[in-house]
């Protein structure tokens, strides 16, 4: 009897990874896609502002040629890195997007004297 079970849950799981496996690289395919087109124009815009504001603070490195183009390139990958990592979770939503609307509360359950 038990081999029986172990064999139904076999089949179950076989199922389950063919269901995950048939849907999944594509759907994250497509989130990815959107997460890079919303995350890199934000992030080099944000590494153009750090780097630009690093450099107002510190004018010495206005003689070192190569700090701008190395700090954007550095602050951008930390940015990007970090906001595909919160973007492909599906935790930010996109401006403008829809509210949800919120479910109501389910009524209070009767007073029973």
């Amino acid at each position: 009897m038990a081999a029986a079970e172990l064999n139904k849950l076999a089949i179950a799981a076989a199922c389950a990874a063919l269901v995950l496996l048939s849907m999944g690289p594509a759907a994250m395919a497509d989130i990815q896609t959107d997460c890079r087109a919303f995350c890199i124009p934000q992030c080099d815009g944000m590494a153009s502002n750090t780097c630009n504001a690093i450099i107002d603070l510190a004018p010495i490195l206005k003689t070192l040629p190569f700090f701008a183009g190395t700090c954007n390139v550095r602050v951008a990958q930390l940015c990007i890195t970090l906001c595909m990592s919160a973007c492909t979770l599906n935790t930010l939503t996109p401006p403008g997007a829809p509210t949800p609307v919120p479910v109501p509360s389910p009524p209070p359950p009767p007073y029973l004297p």
